[in-house]
C-alpha cells in the first residue's frame, strides 16, 4: 500500500502548470505534502542517513524563514512550500517512501504528460513550444530530464525503458527550451565521460567550464539562428537580471525573505530567470551556501560510491545545476527535492545495507550495470 502511494504521489510531482480547483495550488506541491505525510507515517528503510543530510536539507528554508521572521514580511505561502520540500527531501533520503516507486511513478507522470503536451500543442500558450501538465516550457523541460534521469536505472524492461527515454528526448526537444537542451547536452557529456573512466571530479570540472562558457560568453549562439526571433524577450530577460543583481546587493549575506525573488520592470513585476540569483536574494550568501551546498554533498556522496555509482543520478543532479542558471524556480522545487532524496537514498542503501533485507545493494548494482546506466 505504501508503495502504490509514493507511486500515485509521484505522478503528481509533475503536474507543476495546474492548481487544485478551489486551492489556488499547483498539484505538484499538494503531492508533495501528501508524500510527506504518507512518509512519516510509514518505518523508513534505509539506514539512518548521515547527521548532516537533514539538518543541510533544512537549513536553508529554516534559515529563509528566521529572515523573514526577523524583517516582519514572512510570506507564508512561500515558506510552506520551501517547508514542504525540504521535509520532502529528509523523507525520500530515509528510505520513508521507496525510490522505485517513487521512480516509476515521475516515469508514468512523465509519459503521460509529454503524450498530453504533444496532443495539446497547438493549444499552448506559448506558440510552438510544449508546455502541458508541466507549466511554461523551461518548467516542462526541467521536470522531463528529472523524470527520465530518476525512472531510468529502475526500469527492468528494455521496452519501458524505450518509452520513457523516447518521451524524454521527445519532450525536451518539443518545450525548444536552450536551457533545458544544455542541460541535456550536459548529462549525456557526464553519462560518456563515465563510460571512457574519467575522473568524476575532472570531468566535474570540465563540464562546469563548458556549461559557463556556453551561457555566458557566447551569447550569439544561445540567440541565433533557430532562436533568433527570441531577440525581445532576450532583452527583457537582461533587464530582469539586472534588476536582479542590484536587488541581492543591497543584502548580500542575510537577504530580503521569502517570496522576494521578483524584479520590477518598466512598472511590472517578473519572477526571477536565475534560481541562484533567486536563493540569494531571498536568503543571501548563506542560504546560497545551504542549498547549493545540500546538492553538491548529494553528488559527492554519489561519487563517492566508486564502482557502485549509477550515473544517471549525478547526472540527473547536473541537469538541475545547469536549468537552475537560467530558470528561476529549480534549486527549491518538488523536482529538486525528488532528486537530492532518492539520490541520498540509494547512497545511503549501497554504503549501509540493512541485514536482512530482500534485495541488497550488490544486486541493485547489477542489475544498473546491466541496464547500462
Amino acid at each position: 500500500m505504501a508503495e502504490l502511494l509514493a507511486f500515485l504521489c509521484a505522478v503528481g510531482f509533475v503536474v507543476g502548470g495546474v492548481d487544485v480547483p478551489g486551492l489556488g495550488i499547483p498539484v505538484d506541491s499538494i503531492a508533495a505534502g501528501l508524500a510527506v505525510l504518507v512518509g512519516l507515517g510509514s518505518r523508513p528503510n534505509a539506514m539512518p542517513l548521515p547527521r548532516w543530510m537533514p539538518v543541510l536539507a533544512l537549513s536553508g528554508a529554516v534559515w529563509i524563514a528566521l529572515v523573514s521572521i526577523a524583517l516582519g514580511n514572512p510570506d507564508i505561502r512561500r515558506l510552506s512550500h520551501l517547508a514542504i520540500d525540504a521535509i520532502a527531501i529528509v523523507v525520500i533520503a530515509a528510505g520513508r517512501l521507496d525510490r522505485v516507486a517513487l521512480a516509476r511513478g515521475l516515469a508514468f507522470g512523465m509519459v503521460i504528460g509529454v503524450v498530453w503536451g504533444a496532443a495539446t500543442f497547438k493549444e499552448s500558450a506559448y506558440e510552438n513550444r510544449l508546455t502541458g501538465i508541466f507549466g511554461d516550457p523551461n518548467t516542462a523541460g526541467l521536470i522531463i530530464i528529472v523524470c527520465a534521469g530518476l525512472a531510468l536505472p529502475t526500469l527492468h524492461k528494455g521496452g519501458s525503458r524505450l518509452i520513457v527515454a523516447a518521451s524524454a528526448i521527445a519532450g525536451v526537444l518539443l518545450t525548444d527550451s536552450r536551457t533545458t537542451l544544455l542541460a541535456a547536452c550536459t548529462m549525456a557529456a557526464w553519462l560518456l565521460l563515465r563510460r571512457l573512466r574519467v575522473n568524476p571530479w575532472l570531468a566535474l570540472g570540465l563540464l562546469a567550464v563548458a556549461v559557463l562558457w556556453v551561457s555566458t560568453a557566447t551569447h550569439e549562439g544561445l540567440g541565433a539562428d533557430a532562436f533568433s526571433g527570441r531577440a525581445g524577450s532576450d532583452a527583457l530577460r537582461a533587464r530582469i537580471d539586472e534588476a536582479a543583481l542590484a536587488d541581492v546587493q543591497t543584502s548580500p549575506w542575510f537577504g530580503h525573505g521569502a517570496g522576494t525573488a521578483r524584479a520590477l520592470v518598466d512598472g511590472l513585476t517578473f519572477f526571477y530567470h536565475s534560481s541562484y540569483l533567486s536563493v540569494r536574494t531571498e536568503g543571501g550568501w548563506i542560504a546560497f551556501a545551504l542549498v547549493v551546498g545540500l546538492l553538491f554533498a548529494a553528488f559527492a556522496a554519489l561519487v563517492k560510491l566508486g564502482s557502485r555509482r549509477v550515473p544517471l543520478y549525478e547526472a540527473t543532479l547536473i541537469g538541475i545545476a545547469v536549468c537552475a542558471i537560467n530558470l528561476g524556480e529549480v534549486l527549491m522545487t518538488v523536482s529538486s527535492a525528488a532528486a537530492v532524496g532518492i539520490s541520498m537514498q540509494y547512497a545511503a542503501i549501497t554504503q549501509f545495507p540493512r541485514a536482512g533485507s530482500a534485495a541488497g545493494p550488490s544486486e541493485e548494482i547489477q542489475r544498473f550495470r546491466r541496464n547500462g546506466t
